[in-house]
């Protein structure tokens, strides 16, 4: 019988070290499953490497300009740490006739692999004495260096892995492998955070630019204000709050909820809040800006509506003139220890105005000193789909003192309806305070 010869047994080193890379592989991936603020992320990267199959990890991104710079690293004995940190140095320095080898696999988008670093080696591709002082002093025995590249926005920089003299093992072809895998997944999880920061910052701009940069100063009265996004969206949402003074000396106030979220809700609230403005500096009258609004909407976005309510603080006359389009409040705290809901004629939303009567006048209230008012979106009472409980909490809050004369009193009474937890439709809190 012919003898059949039994495959040679592989190596336990070999079986170990791959155990290892997917172990690596496997950790790289929990890490980068949550990768929003990347630069924790590659950081988490990095030290997992030097944990399981390198003892010293660098990361190079580029930056908006084009320029590399190390962006995270970590190396297997910690005392090195401050150490590693140091390599972005030698990116910018050119006083060898030589290319830094991280911006070689950048510009080419190809990886590297030096299997054994020798005296040659370091002294052909160091880019100053500098920097092969650096890798003899962290003692560089062998090398992977692999472009990080996005489907979206190409090479953005380079995962390097080191091993050093205490090591035994040197990297091959399938050590590549797994660094080129890993590149690639840190590429992609990078450019979809980078991507996810910059629209945050954008949000950030346009939010901004869409509430009021300050409220009103008037002596006698007292201003705040929040606004909490959707914890679904991006920083961005359809609630707004606005405060303005007259030159008369009257102040205006506009609250509203358009329906739905995100940047096509936060564009029509923008539309709509700076319409609002338009239509009281024109006629400061609370009932017929919101019928101009109204028209507008109609006319510009069919089928789609917005609760909202136009307010008129006049201090000489001690008055608080309300109108409501399907919008909540205010609520006043009237200095007697009663929270009231005194304008209780809401009215149909923007947008539907025309099925039904609308308020022919706004409603009027006098106003003691010592009040408190409370203008507010539906968030605040729908965040846990119980709006009994959410109500009973807002007067609640109201009621306290120590709400009312808080250093900011809308961050409080939001603290006091829905505690830490998150919603899911924006939420808006302007408070007037009289202390006249």
């Amino acid at each position: 019988m012919p003898v059949v010869q039994e495959p040679a047994p592989i190596p336990f080193t070999r079986l170990e070290r791959e155990h290892r890379y997917l172990q690596l592989l496997v950790r790289a991936g929990e890490i980068l499953a949550g990768a929003v603020d990347w630069h924790e992320t590659i950081a988490g990267v990095c030290a997992a490497a030097v944990e399981l199959v390198a003892d010293l990890c660098i990361l190079d991104l580029k930056d908006d300009d084009g320029h590399v710079y190390l962006a995270a690293s970590a190396h297997r004995d910690a005392d090195l740490n401050a150490d590693a940190a140091r390599a972005g140095a030698f990116l910018r320095q050119h006083t060898r006739h030589t290319t830094h080898p991280v911006l070689i696999a950048i510009a080419t988008g190809q990886p590297i692999l030096v299997k054994n670093v020798n005296d040659e080696y370091l002294r052909s591709h160091s880019v100053s004495v500098e920097h092969e002082q650096f890798m003899r002093r962290m003692r560089y025995r062998s090398i992977v260096v692999v472009p990080l590249v996005s489907a979206t926005q190409g090479t953005i920089g380079a995962l390097t892995l080191v091993r050093t003299d205490p090591s035994e093992e040197r990297y091959d072809e399938q050590s590549l492998r797994f660094a080129e895998d890993l590149a690639r997944r840190c590429g992609t999880a990078i450019a979809k955070a980078k991507l996810y920061e910059q629209t945050f910052r954008i949000a950030t701009v346009f939010q901004k630019a869409a509430l009021p940069d300050r409220l009103p100063a008037r002596e006698g009265l007292s201003f705040d204000a929040i606004y909490e996004p959707s914890s679904e969206e991006v920083l961005v949402g359809g609630d707004w709050y606005d405060a303005f003074a007259f030159d008369d000396g009257r102040i205006a106030i506009t609250v509203g909820d358009v329906l739905g979220h995100g940047i096509e809700a936060a564009t029509l609230m923008s539309r709509l809040r700076s319409g609002l403005r338009a239509a009281l500096l024109s006629d400061p009258d609370p009932a017929n800006a919101l019928n101009v609004a109204d028209r507008m909407l109609r006319i510009e976005l069919r089928e789609q509506f917005t609760t909202a309510l136009v307010a008129l603080i006049d201090c000489s006359h001690e008055t608080l003139t309300c109108s409501s389009a399907g919008h909540p409040g205010p609520l006043v705290w009237d200095g007697s220890g009663a929270v009231i809901d005194p304008f209780m004629e809401r009215g149909l939303p923007l947008g539907l105005r025309n099925f039904g009567p609308a308020s022919k006048t706004a409603e009027v209230m006098t106003v003691k000193t010592g009040s408190f008012v409370v203008f507010f979106t539906d968030g605040l009472l729908e965040w846990n789909r119980n709006i009994p409980d959410a109500w009973s909490r807002l007067h609640d809050a109201i009621a306290r003192k120590q709400v009312r004369e808080a250093l900011h009193p809308a961050a409080a009474i939001r603290e006091s309806v829905m505690g830490s937890r998150r919603h899911d439709d924006d939420v808006a809190v302007l408070t007037v305070r009289w202390d006249l």
